[in-house]
């Protein structure tokens, strides 16, 4: 036992040293499934280090980013945010980040993150603001972090910052933002082609709802970076409860904004379905949803499920039947641009940079998930076009089988 304990210390502080050495950084997705004594380990590691190099940001922030695991596994043994959030107080990372190096993008950006308030001021300010206190100065934070927000961050950061500007409809920050974002080359070109696809198969002017912010990042960064696909309206159901962020969104569609009506839905336990109604009832431009609502459709009502159908990579709303597999196959040989999920020459980062993005093999995945029941047609009406889309598919599996994922279903679609 002694022996395994020793080994797993001595793994640790090589896994922090070369994080360190190689990275920068330690990412928060790349060590939240880690073994609680493996996060101690780290943790006091950089507990140690800070306390030696007092000004050095990137300790300071691997050492927040290894607490929150902490936290983390607190909530996840409690089930009590009171519990977990007492637990972060004690650890005071933050606090003491405010101590040692106030002012700086890594301090605003464990703030915003912690939803920090000022020890000496929270009593007061919780008095006077309430449960909102937290989120006021949240967004004080968030503000000074952008601010500050240096050359070379985490792409999670750059995820975070686009998630807090969109509900805001702040297109001059959002812009600036995702530009960075882009020419970091953070972003995965395969995850931005998925992006992409989806909007190639959707007719001018269309509506495309997201299923949360994974779905529309990629999908304005093309719009407000590369400057395409600008005649599309993208938005996320997610944040149904911004009155705001609606209020635009509508504008853009084209259709009412009612104070009252928007106060029912943000109120109602089926809120997002009440939106996506309204919106179906209103709009005169076509409505697409993210392929990834299909998972979610299960709890909705039939009569509205009835109205999907599925076009490829996304579902488009209809009260009338029509034939959409004629339209998925137009996607598929004439709009979609798949020769790119065929090999990669792009090497491999070694970074895990990833809090909610994906690995790009999923969104492969999703091509033949989505993709794969126009085999038999082709394969009994057109040979050629059956030859190519296989090929695609046989290509897909080998590359994602290296990477060690279950490919046993997508193999069945071969046969």
């Amino acid at each position: 036992m002694k022996r395994k304990v020793i080994t797993l210390m001595a793994f640790t502080l090589f896994l922090a040293g070369s994080i360190a050495q190689e990275t920068n950084f330690i990412s928060r997705s790349a060590i939240r499934t880690a073994a609680p004594l493996i996060i101690d380990s780290l943790y006091n590691y950089w507990n140690t280090y800070v306390k030696l190099h007092p000004k050095d940001e990137v300790a300071w922030r691997n050492l927040y980013e290894v607490s929150e695991c902490k936290v983390t596994h607190v909530l996840r043994v409690t089930s009590s945010w009171d519990s977990s959030n007492n637990y972060r107080k004690q650890l005071n990372v933050v606090g003491r980040m405010e101590q040692a190096i106030p002012g700086t993008y890594t301090f605003f950006y464990s703030a915003y993150d912690a939803y920090y308030l000022p020890p000496h001021e929270e009593q007061k300010l919780l008095e006077e603001m309430g449960n909102e206190a937290p989120f006021l100065y949240r967004g004080v934070y968030a503000d000074s972090a952008i601010i500050h927000l240096p050359d070379h961050v985490l792409g999670d950061d750059y995820d975070t910052w686009a998630q807090y500007l969109i509900p805001k409809c702040d297109t001059v920050r959002l812009t600036d933002i995702l530009t960075r974002y882009y020419e970091s080359g953070l972003y995965p070109d395969e995850i931005l082609q998925y992006h992409f696809n989806e909007l190639q198969g959707m007719d001018e002017g269309g509506v495309y709802i997201g299923a949360n912010e994974c779905d529309i990042i990629g999908k304005l960064m093309l719009q407000l970076v590369l400057g395409v696909h600008k005649d599309k309206i993208i938005f996320t159901e997610q944040v149904y409860w911004n009155s705001e962020y609606i209020r635009n969104v509508f504008e853009q569609i084209g259709i009412p904004f009612k104070e009252g009506v928007w106060k029912q839905i943000h109120s109602s336990k089926q809120g997002r379905q009440q939106l996506l109604r309204y919106i179906y009832g209103h709009s005169m431009r076509p409505i697409y949803l993210s392929a990834h609502n299909m998972w979610d459709m299960e709890r909705w009502p039939d009569e509205m499920k009835a109205c999907f159908y599925n076009e490829g990579l996304t579902m488009r709303y209809s009260e009338k039947p029509y034939d959409n597999m004629s339209v998925k196959r137009r996607n598929i040989e004439d709009r979609y641009r798949l020769e790119y999920l065929r090999m990669s020459f792009h090497p491999e980062t070694k970074r895990n940079y990833r809090l909610y993005l994906g690995d790009a093999s999923l969104y492969a995945m999703n091509y033949m998930y989505l993709l794969h029941d126009q085999l038999l047609y082709y394969k009994k009406y057109n040979r050629e076009r059956y030859k190519w889309l296989y090929d695609i598919f046989a290509d897909i599996i080998v590359q994602i089988e290296k990477k060690g994922c279950d490919v046993e279903e997508f193999k069945n679609y071969l046969k």
